[in-house]
């Protein structure tokens, strides 16, 4: 840590140095005074801004944004973070979704990493982060919503982005497009990308202490992968009154994954037993998207819309796993196969009505969500337990109202969803059904109030519901690990999660914000690991048996220290608390946690600029009877600006005090215990490019009401 906390230092001392120097310059040309104006110009937009159900991060706004892109620029902002393996929190959860213009897209569903990696940050507008949805979106979507909104209003007919990144020793390359074209009534927005991987050799572990016996497994694994997405909104203004958008959207994704696990069984009254395993696996995913929104405006109430929408996705999964094992006491080789073909389905419906009322918003709506999930998995040689045919289809039938006023200063946003879901499932080998019917009734209320200009305080309360997604349902069993099984379960439930939370945001050249939350769920879906000391294989599985609370304060502080000089911190500290039941036997996992992501960046003369970020996580917990360890990162960048900003590029160093970083999870069950070590690359160095040119006259056009499923495929 103390390594860590120098490097800090050292840098903020840099920046101390260079900005005496700057000091002691009694005269400036006329273009460096111009740099500072439009550094000025840039913070009196505001960073930040306060809304009655979040708030709004300006992307622009922030300097940082010239050479990071989305996903890095995500670990600064209020409410959100990022955990070891890149994957965003909300609140400390990963369960939210994920909108890009006000629209869904299957994109950021199944794939969000990658692709919010390949985004520069500079060709985003504003993220909203949406702390407490209305009643309008769906109901799921336990922590809240992400809406990412795309660089508008610029001067001419089009404009468009490129760039291209290169990072190291992992070999990760990326390379992305956006596009925006407005002609009279027709406006079109495109991106897209593809990236590679080619992961070098990596060497994991895994011990086990049960009450008999004890396991020892080394790994070594090589990962290899690529994928390609592509995007496009087309809007046509008939009228004034009418506008039609579409929306198309493809993925294709790949990865090949090599693992040679060697296993050694030991224990007082059990003799060394070895076994070699070589593991063979591929992940092929697929898939497509197309939605329809078609929005009619009235001419004698302006405030009147009325908006029919359809959506259609469809993706499709296949895993391959081929496993040759050795058990050199047995002196026996087996060969094992299996194959999962996974198909997903959804077609929605909406139709969504808005007007004012005297002083009342009022907004209302129907969808419908049909949804069609099929899975064949098998297995050679064929076993039972684990060839099946597995066919779900799940429905959602929902309404709901809403109402937004101002009652003595006060802004309040109230609301009420229906929501009917039906659940059936079906299993061909054994014959068996699952049949899920039931109602809830969601409320929400938002109430907020500004004063003095930048001064903002919101309350709120929602509810919330987690319905299980494929990959919980989907009964495959993997065996690729011929020690771990692991499955989904198809009898899991919908939970419903209370959240109560109260906000502070104060906006002007300092930006300041500060939350407090508490929100809990009984019944809630999490992992559960059994130990079978007959066969020695841990199972882990899904079960509605456990619940969780938790009680958060997420802060965020950006302070412009010079007209040069931004320091930064965002963070949380919570206090989970989650019991559950293992095998009959109640299990506690109670834990604080906290995150603390520290930023300093200064912009240097001639468009130059250094930037530099301490991230510290705490131990956190992975489930009922799983945490992961602690970590601290660090990172260094240096970027250049030119053809007036249309052209950047960044060069940067992650974690240059270590090569490696190991990631350690904690299983503990009622006769067993186990450590998990990944080892991976954690020292990395890279460049990234960007060139950005044309201009728009105004924003392209969207409807105001769209499809928002809000659910997670988890």
């Amino acid at each position: 840590m103390r390594k860590y906390i120098i490097s800090v230092f050292v840098f903020l001392f840099f920046l101390g140095h260079l900005k005496a120097q700057e000091v002691q310059k009694d005269s400036v040309s006329s273009q460096q005074e111009t740099n500072i104006k439009e550094v000025t110009i840039n913070w009196k937009k505001g960073l930040i801004k306060s809304k009655i159900d979040g708030l709004v991060y300006n992307i622009q706004s922030d300097p940082e944004s010239n050479s990071k892109n989305l996903l890095e620029m995500m670990k600064k902002m209020p409410y959100l973070s990022v955990d070891s393996n890149e994957n965003i929190l909300f609140k400390g959860t990963g369960n939210f979704k994920i909108l890009m213009n006000g629209k869904e897209t299957q994109l950021l569903n199944n794939n969000a990493k990658d692709i919010l990696r390949n985004i520069p940050a500079n060709t985003i507008q504003s993220i909203e982060i949406i702390t407490n949805p209305s009643s309008k979106y769906e109901a799921e979507g336990v922590a809240g919503i992400i809406n990412i909104i795309t660089t508008k209003k610029m001067r001419d007919g089009y404009n468009a982005s490129v760039n291209i990144g290169a990072r190291f020793p992992k070999q990760e390359q990326n390379l992305g497009f956006s596009l925006n074209l407005k002609q009279n009534k027709i406006g079109i927005s495109a991106y897209g990308g593809a990236f590679l991987r080619n992961s070098p050799e990596t060497e994991n572990q895994n011990k086990q202490q049960a009450s008999s016996d004890n396991l020892l497994q080394n790994e070594k694994i090589k990962e290899k992968g690529k994928g390609g997405y592509l995007g496009t909104i087309v809007s046509y203004e008939i009228d004034s009154l009418k506008l039609l958008s579409i929306q198309l959207a493809g993925n294709v994704s790949g990865s090949r994954t090599e693992n040679q696990l060697d296993s050694y069984f030991y224990g007082q009254d059990i003799p060394w037993e070895k076994s070699f395993s070589d593991i063979h696996s591929k992940n092929n995913d697929r898939g497509f998207e197309v939605s329809a929104n078609y929005q009619m405006g009235f001419k004698k109430d302006k405030s009147q819309l009325l908006t029919f929408s359809y959506r259609l996705s469809d993706n499709n999964n296949h895993f391959e796993s081929s496993s040759a094992i050795f058990n050199d006491k047995a002196n026996t080789q087996n060969q094992t196969t299996q194959n999962n073909e996974n198909e997903n389905n959804e077609q929605t419906f909406q139709i969504d009505f808005v007007k004012n009322i005297d002083k009342i918003f009022l907004e209302t709506g129907l969808k419908a969500i049909f949804r069609k999930n099929r899975s064949e998995y098998a297995s050679v040689p064929e076993n039972l337990n684990n060839s099946d045919e597995y066919l779900n289809h799940q429905n959602i039938y929902g309404a709901y109202l809403s109402a937004r006023y101002t009652l003595l200063g006060w802004n309040f946003q109230t609301g009420l969803r229906l929501e009917n879901t039906t659940n059936k499932a079906d299993f061909t080998s054994t014959s068996t059904a699952v049949n899920q019917d039931y109602f809830n009734l969601i409320p929400n209320v938002s109430i907020n109030k500004n004063w003095k200009e930048h001064h903002s305080i919101n309350f709120g309360f929602s509810q919330r519901i987690k319905r299980p997604g494929i990959n919980r349902l989907n009964p495959f069993v993997n065996t690729a690990n011929p020690y771990f099984e692991i499955s989904g379960n198809p009898y899991l439930k919908a939970v419903i999660n209370n959240d109560i939370m109260t906000n502070y945001s104060y906006n002007s050249k300092v930006n300041f914000n500060i939350g407090l939350g508490y929100s809990f769920s009984n019944k809630i879906d999490l992992k559960v690991s059994t130990y079978d000391p007959a066969t020695h294989i841990t199972k882990t599985t899904y079960e509605n048996s456990s619940k969780v609370s938790r009680f958060g304060l997420d802060y965020n502080l950006n302070y412009p220290v010079t007209k040069k000089l931004t320091l930064g911190i965002n963070g949380n500290s919570a206090v989970f608390l989650i019991s559950g039941k293992a095998e009959g036997i109640e299990v506690k996992n109670n834990l604080f946690t906290y995150y603390i992501y520290l930023s300093a960046n200064y912009q240097l003369e001639n468009n130059w600029s250094v930037n530099s970020n301490l991230e510290i996580n705490s131990k956190m917990p992975a489930g009922l009877q799983n945490n992961t360890n602690a970590f601290t990162g660090t990172s260094f960048r240096v970027s250049k600006s030119l053809l007036n900003n249309q052209f950047s590029i960044s060069g940067y160093i992650n974690n240059p005090f270590s090569k490696f970083r190991t990631i350690i999870t904690e299983t503990a069950g009622a006769n067993f215990y186990q450590n998990s070590y990944m080892k991976d690359y954690y020292r990395s160095f890279g460049v990234n490019v960007t060139y950005k040119f044309g201009k728009l006259k105004e924003e392209i056009k969207s409807t105001r009401r769209k499809i928002e499923n809000n659910d997670v495929a988890n």
